[in-house]
């Protein structure tokens, strides 16, 4: 097994050490955040590091994540370009972990082929856009909900699209029937506590402004 991987201070002073556990979490946390990323994963974002550091209970700062990230990206490059660095067990899971990040890269062929058909697409996607944009717009309170709740992934949005508009209808009327309710309770709380208010404090209550 291999040892920890000390982390640095910007003063160059070690302060805590990367377990071999800690490595597989950061890993596995990055993969889990760019999921929607096709690999090579080439800029980290902030709010994926700060995730890690969230998920490592904050027992590394984010500059000591950001550096590791940076050295495990290293290391897998190098490894890739020497398999027989790849010795224990530990270094295979690290390099099968890495490769879903930086790993997989398009070859030349496959990239001319996607610019063929982006080419080729190009105009049909324009046309569509608007289209799309306009399919939206018609279900204004299932979009704002879903904007609540994932404002940082655009999937939802893609995969929407791709609905029929009478699926989407009934999810729109489904959450329009939620504010109903919600509406419907507030109004009951606020007569509930002007009841109990008159229950408990008499004309006192009134007498107060409550009434």
């Amino acid at each position: 097994m291999s040892s920890p991987t000390p982390s640095t201070t910007p003063n160059g002073r070690s302060s805590r050490v990367f377990s071999e556990s800690d490595e597989i979490q950061i890993l596995k946390c990055l993969i889990r955040a760019t999921k929607f990323v096709p690999p090579p994963i080439t800029t980290i974002g902030i709010s994926t590091i700060n995730r890690i550091v969230k998920r490592l209970n904050y027992k590394f700062s984010f500059s000591q994540i950001n550096d590791k990230l940076r050295r495990l990206r290293d290391k897998y490059h190098k490894h890739a370009r020497n398999r027989s660095l790849v010795r224990t067990h530990h270094d295979r899971r690290i390099f099968k972990l890495s490769k879903k990040v930086w790993g997989k890269k398009i070859t030349q062929k496959k990239t001319e082929k996607v610019e063929e058909r982006v080419e080729g697409g190009k105009e049909l996607a324009e046309r569509g856009k608007g289209d799309e944009f306009e399919k939206l717009e018609k279900f204004p309170y299932l979009v704002a909900e879903f904007s609540k709740v994932l404002p940082d992934n655009e999937v939802w949005k893609e995969r929407m699209k791709g609905l029929e508009e009478e699926k989407l209808r009934k999810m729109d009327q489904d959450w329009i029937f939620i504010k109903v309710e919600e509406a419907k309770l507030v109004a009951k709380k606020a007569e509930l506590i002007q009841l109990q208010i008159m229950e408990l404090m008499g004309e006192s209550g009134s007498a107060n402004g409550v009434n």
